[in-house]
């Protein structure tokens, strides 16, 4: 059984490649192939074809019509006519309807835009941190290998003094099952190790982690006082920024509810070519004008949605309050962790340190026959819980710098990379 876990830990541990695919590779490669990413972006186009439509709306609009119409009457000779006809009109005054159809279009473009861009950052933050969230559970896999090796080795030193009667059986024993507990602990880190690569290779879209793997990378560490963050999310959330242009579509809602209240002037110019009967003589007619028209009274229905288009603006309203309120939080919350995560930093180096000599104390004494095998134990694993620690500490200082990052709007800037 023992040498079938070390059997597959070894096949986990070569399987890991020797060059690891960088941070900023990785960010590139989610930007290149997320389906997702692609979808947000066709927003641009179909904003871009609603603004032709309204605009659309405002040009000149030629329809046709005709007609062929043929009579049977007894006793009166038989007929037959036909018409065709052009007809061309210009909107000359809509209560500014059209025209706020036109800006809210041109703001469409801007905040699917603002979207897409957003939805980049968002990608990448979910890309780093399941980049980083890879590197925590190798390097945490590797400390439990090395927990497994140095088990391994205690336990072959104890077979020797066993086999030379210096030791009890029941010291090779419980040797024997503390590390096949930590081979079976390193063969978890090591599967875990690979779900959170397939996380990461989701996020790209490429179709296995055979040849992927990560290496670690530096970021930006310099936390001000949570106030420049807060001002630095105002200004650079580009969905708050979208939220903001939101609330002026909304506000151009009203106006085009309120043209309903305003006349209609539109230009006509159009042409009628008739012909009748068995000579089938053609009659041309043109004609020009202007027409308006105007709904003095309909109901209650102009003011209902004029009111409904003001209740949409405070929706708008209310909704970037929300979403400001909560992208304030967001920034509080990484702000602090990654000061806890700074402090524990330090504390957990320092217990790496106390814990190796707490460990060669207790070897050095059971080995003299002074300590008992109990003291071992718990002071490896107690080597084995700091350096987990302190591996925990090191890669929380680096996730909640990116986490800081995007919630500031720029997840980049934390690796000092730009797209």
């Amino acid at each position: 059984m023992k040498k079938f876990l070390t059997a597959i830990l070894m096949s986990l541990m070569i399987t890991t490649p020797v060059h690891a695919m960088p941070v900023q590779e990785a960010v590139e490669t989610a930007l290149k192939n997320n389906p997702s990413l692609q979808n947000t972006e066709q927003s641009i186009a179909i904003a871009e074809e609603s603004l032709k439509a309204a605009r659309g709306k405002k040009g000149v609009s030629i329809s046709a019509s005709g007609s062929l119409r043929a009579s049977k009457t007894e006793g009166v000779e038989d007929s037959e006519s036909a018409s065709t006809g052009l007809t061309a009109s210009l909107p000359l005054y809509s209560g500014n309807k059209l025209e706020s159809a036109i800006k809210s279009a041109e703001l469409g473009i801007e905040i699917a835009k603002l979207n897409f861009s957003q939805a980049q950052d968002d990608l990448v933050y979910k890309v780093v941190i399941a980049y980083i969230d890879a590197l925590e559970n190798l390097a945490t896999a590797k400390v439990n290998s090395e927990h497994e090796q140095n088990l391994t080795e205690h336990e072959r030193m104890i077979s020797a003094q066993y086999e030379a009667g210096a030791k009890a059986k029941i010291d090779l024993l419980r040797a024997q099952v503390e590390t096949s507990n930590a081979k079976q602990d390193a063969i978890n880190s090591y599967g875990s190790y690979e779900v959170k690569l397939t996380n990461l290779a989701t996020l790209m879209s490429i179709d296995s982690i055979a040849t992927l793997t990560v290496e670690n990378f530096e970021t930006s560490i310099n936390p001000s006082e949570v106030e420049k963050y807060l001002t630095e999310a105002d200004e650079n959330r580009n969905d708050l920024k979208a939220d903001a242009l939101k609330i002026e579509q909304s506000e151009l809602d009203v106006i085009s509810a309120k043209a309903g209240w305003l006349p209609n002037v539109n230009a006509n110019i159009g042409t009628d070519f008739n012909a009748a009967s068995r000579e089938w003589h053609i009659t041309p007619d043109a004609s020009a004008g202007i027409s308006a028209s105007w709904n003095i009274f309909d109901s209650g229905v102009t003011r209902s949605e004029v009111d409904t288009a003001k209740v949409k603006v405070e929706q708008a309203k209310l909704s970037m309050d929300t979403n400001r309120d909560s992208i304030h939080e967001s920034v509080v919350a990484a702000h602090k962790n990654l000061k806890i995560a700074l402090l524990r930093l330090t504390t957990t180096r320092r217990a790496v340190e106390l814990a190796e000599e707490e460990r060669y104390i207790a070897t050095e004494r059971y080995n003299a026959g002074e300590g008992i095998l109990l003291d071992v134990l718990d002071a490896e694993y107690a080597l084995n819980t700091a350096k987990k620690n302190d591996v925990s500490a090191r890669y929380d200082v680096i996730r909640y710098t990116c986490e800081l990052a995007h919630a500031t709007g720029d997840t980049l800037k934390a690796i000092n990379f730009s797209k």
